[in-house]
């Protein structure tokens, strides 16, 4: 059975490669209809070489044996969502997407090898291998759950001529179900592809992310991550004070519209307080508030060491939290590279199991959007890389928590353990 998925997945592969071939080394196949002028072509925009996977997934249950050993991966992915935060954080309201970076970087870690792919895993704290299982057990475990959805693609510049390897495309297709797109980068009318495809699979959240584009530009590996989480116990609306002051940590005020309700979880130790509360279908949201003379750095850095968390008993749990909707955008290059990633950016990169033709990072963007309201809370997060060529207690016990100051947030998956979200509301 295993020689059988490997010879479909190699089939299937060599389709792609041969149309790939064809946009890339400038031979005739003997087809008009096949093969368009380029000045068709730049009228046509984007041909879909695949939709989604080019191989047979691996068992599931294997998959998710995978998942299951992969502390590595879970240990790995906290760490660097706190790092991340940490490197983004300029003193505004932020959030970031962690796991989005991971299966965009991911993706291309299977191309990856020598010291590059070494600095690759050294940043993610675990294998290529390890984080592909992971990536496609996510997708799989969050589509029964229907909160979590998650969409990769990779786009070809066809104006340039090279080569993608089989293997690459055949790995990204089966952990990643990625679809392949072929276009010229030189066309505007790609520009408007990829910002309208980002548009679909972000649900209309995150509309436009890339300006313009350039032959020096020879692929761009995409992932979108949308959560719409419904609170179990949502906050009543009637409850919601208008006009509530939120204390800046520079001093200033604004005013807010503040959701008072309850918390599922509360915990404190001498830096935090904070709560956690429950999302339908296993998701949860958790908000670290600094104590006096701490700040959300200090949390974050704390975070980093992805610590145990310091629950306490408690018989009711009252929380006020900040109703909100909010946009981020960033540039990840320096901060992927203070990460350990530093060579992928240079002309030195090793990725010459991605492609016949030497290439390299040339950025990485993130934009985020998150909508916090009395019903629940929806998100969303696209990551681009573009490459180019060189409990029991019997004792009543009440605790408050009100967000009314800069504090830290994230939103996990608390059946597998895995953050999606991680932010800082200032």
């Amino acid at each position: 059975m295993k020689r059988f998925k490997k010879v479909i997945a190699l089939l299937l592969a060599a389709v792609l490669m041969t149309s790939l071939t064809a946009c890339g080394n400038g031979q005739d196949d003997g087809s008009d209809k096949k093969k368009p002028t380029k000045q068709a072509e730049e009228k046509s925009g984007t041909e879909e070489l695949t939709k989604t996977s080019s191989g047979e997934a691996p068992d599931p249950e294997k998959v998710a044996k995978g998942f299951e050993d992969a502390d590595d991966f879970r240990n790995g992915l906290r760490k660097f969502s706190a790092s991340l935060l940490e490197q983004c954080y300029e003193g505004d309201t932020i959030m970031v997407s962690a796991l989005s970076v991971y299966a965009a970087l991911g993706m291309l870690a299977n191309g990856a090898e020598g010291e590059t792919l070494k600095e690759m895993e050294n940043m993610f704290g675990c294998s290529a291998e390890t984080l592909a299982n992971a990536i496609l057990y996510l997708n799989q475990s969050s589509k029964d759950r229907n909160v979590m959805q998650m969409a990769n693609s990779i786009w070809l510049n066809s104006n340039v001529k090279f080569n993608v390897k089989d293997a690459f495309l055949g790995k990204i297709g089966t952990y990643y179900q990625s679809a392949v797109m072929k276009a010229p980068f030189s066309n505007a009318k790609t520009v408007e592809d990829i910002n309208e495809w980002v548009k679909k699979n972000t649900k209309n959240r995150i509309e436009k992310v890339i300006d313009a584009l350039t032959d020096e530009q020879v692929m761009i590996l995409i992932n979108c991550l949308t959560f719409d989480g419904e609170w179990i116990v949502p906050f009543d609306e009637d409850a919601t004070q208008k006009d509530t002051v939120f204390h800046r940590a520079n001093g200033t005020e604004k005013k807010v519209d503040m959701m008072h309700g309850e918390g599922d979880r509360y915990f404190e130790d001498e830096d935090m307080i904070g709560f956690v509360k429950g999302y339908k279908q296993g998701y949860a949201f958790r908000a670290y508030l600094p104590k006096e003379g701490k700040t959300v750095k200090d949390i974050v850095a704390k975070l980093k060491s992805a610590p145990e968390m310091p629950y306490q008993d408690a018989s009711e749990i009252y929380v006020r939290i900040p109703k909100f909707e909010e946009r981020s955008g960033k540039t990840l290059n320096q901060a992927l590279q203070n990460l350990g990633m530093k060579k992928a950016f240079t002309s030195d990169a090793e990725f010459g199991n991605v492609a016949d033709i030497g290439i390299n990072i040339s950025t990485v963007l993130q934009k985020t959007y998150i909508k916090m309201s009395e019903s629940g809370t929806e998100a969303a997060a696209v990551t681009v890389v573009t490459l180019e060529t060189s409990c029991y207690n019997p004792e009543r016990i009440v605790r408050t928590v009100t967000l009314d100051r800069p504090f830290v947030y994230e939103i996990i998956d608390e059946k597998t353990g895995v953050t999606l979200f991680i932010g800082i509301y200032e």
